[in-house]
């Protein structure tokens, strides 16, 4: 029999630890399991040295922002092949339109990834989750059918959104595809979870790069060799790519179920109660951040040079986006390697969140304060010299968001790992009041340029964000610290 092994008290587990205390529970190891549990002993307790541990997490986090990366890629790339379509200003509007509609519907499906990577321990808390989600992702194809196929999506699109007639109808016939993207966003992500949990995040962007490559290839041939209006285009070659992607997560990822542990024994089953307390502060999260770029967008259409004003900071944002986007998976490092009482796992944490930062934010600086920026709005984007000098301005301020996107991250991985999302909630609903009143401030009493103000309400936003995080997460770990001690 095998000497009993202590662990360190742990608030979330990565699934080797899990099984180590699932087999330890069991008080019945059999010699079939004692070498996998002295493999896992050494690893938990002995952790990741320093580098090692670094290493691990890049490893591990590199591949996550790789696809964050594509996917922001994949999306520039349908709206150049409806530009080529006929009628392109119709038809780009009326693709963004209906894909702006659709996201602000569908973006409970965005958080599905982040519930499964933070309630799912065992193969019957996967059950649990999965199908809850399938079950949101459900309503959301029903409402958005609704849209689709009666006379609400036409009214939506004309009367509330601000259509003309021809964009409202080009953007319902849109929808008629775009309804079905919920149903593979909740296979897609809930397999990234797997993934994650698995620590296999590899598989991750060479399902996203196959993505690019079928909805490059579609839109391609459907601009080219038909002639379906160009928001018809777009929309099949997204959604085509969106179901090859979330067959290919599916595929690769459903086998790392089989590395889950059986429920454990004596512990408490996940309810649907506790499910719905931990997804809807992160779907309420989603929403607000839906609605920051209409914010913006609707504030400086009413500055006194709006068309310069919208196109300069919605070109500066798109640029200093690509650096930023794959800061947005950061939180998973924190969900995934920090680990209970080890303070060396939330410092190596901590500091390839500031290094991965202050690397975006050195892209962002590189492209804003040197000839590299003018160089790109002038020669690639083709941009005036009006709208390229108010563009630059936007990325200059921007130079200090990745900043705070990292410091934000870091605790919404601690707080997700801790199964309390309400603060993460409460602080987005913080960061829309002060950015939407930073922004009426800047634009009424003018002291900057109108895209510029965009830029610093952006900022100033996320920062009160921060603040707001920061000290319930300072008052979360003198909890925990006392929890602990006692």
């Amino acid at each position: 029999m095998m000497e009993k092994i202590t662990y360190r008290r742990e608030i979330h587990e990565p699934t080797d630890v899990k099984l180590v205390r699932l087999l330890q529970q069991t008080n019945k190891l059999t010699e079939s399991y004692r070498k996998k549990l002295i493999a896992l002993e050494d690893r938990v307790e002995g952790g990741y040295e320093g580098a090692s541990l670094y290493k691990a997490i890049a490893k591990f986090f590199l591949p996550l922002s790789l696809t964050n990366l594509i996917i922001n890629l994949s999306h520039s790339i349908v709206n150049a092949g409806v530009a080529r379509t006929p009628d392109p200003e119709i038809s780009l509007a009326a693709y963004a339109l209906a894909r702006g509609l659709v996201s602000l519907i569908e973006s409970p499906m965005f958080m599905a990834r982040q519930t499964v990577s933070s309630l799912v321990d065992d193969t019957e808390s996967f059950r649990v989750v999965s199908r809850f989600l399938y079950a949101v992702s459900a309503i959301t194809i029903l409402i958005l059918a609704v849209l689709a196929f009666s006379p609400a999506g036409y009214y939506v699109l004309a009367n509330v959104m601000g259509a003309s007639p021809k964009i409202a109808h080009n953007g319902q016939l849109a929808l008629r595809i775009l309804f079905l993207l919920p149903a593979f966003a909740v296979i897609r992500n809930v397999h990234h979870g797997v993934a994650i949990i698995a620590r296999q995040t590899s598989i991750v962007p060479v399902a996203t790069t196959i993505r690019l490559v079928v909805m490059s290839t579609l839109i391609f041939i459907l601009a080219r060799f038909t002639r379906l209006p160009g928001a018809v285009c777009g929309s099949l070659s997204f959604v085509g790519a969106f179901c090859v992607e979330a067959i290919i997560m599916s595929w690769r990822a459903r086998p790392l179920l089989q590395d889950l542990p059986n429920k454990q024994v004596d512990g408490p089953m996940l309810t649907i109660s506790q499910i719905i307390s931990f997804f809807l502060p992160l779907v309420a999260t989603s929403l607000v951040g839906t609605a920051f770029q209409p914010l913006i967008n609707t504030g400086l259409a009413r500055s006194t040079t709006p068309e310069v004003s919208l196109a300069a900071y919605a070109v500066g944002h798109g640029l200093a986006s690509l650096a930023l986007a794959p800061l947005g998976m950061l939180h998973q490092c924190t969900l995934v390697f920090t680990n209970g009482d080890d303070q060396k796992t939330y410092d190596t944490t901590k500091r390839f969140t500031t290094h991965f930062s202050l690397l975006a934010s050195f892209v962002i600086a590189s492209v804003s304060f040197s000839p590299l920026g003018p160089w790109i709005l002038k020669n690639l984007m083709g941009v005036s010299s009006e709208v390229s000098r108010a563009a630059l301005e936007v990325m200059k301020i921007m130079t200090v968001l990745p900043l705070l996107v990292g410091w934000r991250e870091y605790m919404w991985g601690i707080l997700m790992q801790r199964q309390t999302t309400g603060p993460i909630g409460t602080a987005k609903g913080i960061n829309l009041i002060a950015m939407g009143a930073i922004l009426v401030l800047l634009l009424a009493t003018g002291p900057v340029d109108p895209a510029a103000a965009g830029a610093w309400a952006m900022v100033l936003g996320e920062l009160a964000n921060c603040l707001w995080l920061h000290f319930d997460y300072v008052g979360q770990e003198s909890y925990y610290t006392e929890v602990s001690v006692k």
